[in-house]
């Protein structure tokens, strides 16, 4: 198992050294004595982990409400002086409130 990881992370070493080079494929096996249709297949699987990679973007998400909140409503909104909002769906204390606009 060890060997096929080190094997394949040699390979897509070789392909990124490849995309580097600017040189095509055949040529850049003809210099690094690799077989063509060896680094064919392993480009391939390159392309296929890349992208499973940009796919694993999001993950699950669950929420359980700790207590139920009446979210749809603010129950303290602060207008400040730009026209700009502050709505806070929990309670907060004054002196936070203090400590935000100061």
């Amino acid at each position: 198992m060890k060997k096929d990881v080190r094997v394949r992370e040699q390979m897509f070493g070789m392909i990124s050294l490849w995309q580097q080079s600017g040189l095509t494929q055949k040529y850049f096996c003809e210099q690094h004595a690799i077989c063509y249709h060896v680094f064919h297949y392993w480009y391939k699987c390159f392309r296929t982990a890349q992208l499973v990679v940009k796919d694993e973007g999001f993950i699950p998400l669950k929420i359980e409400p700790s207590i139920a909140i009446n979210t749809t409503c603010a129950q303290v909104e602060l207008l400040l002086t730009d026209g700009k909002r502050l709505s806070f769906y929990q309670p907060v204390t004054s002196d936070y409130l203090k400590a935000l606009i100061s």
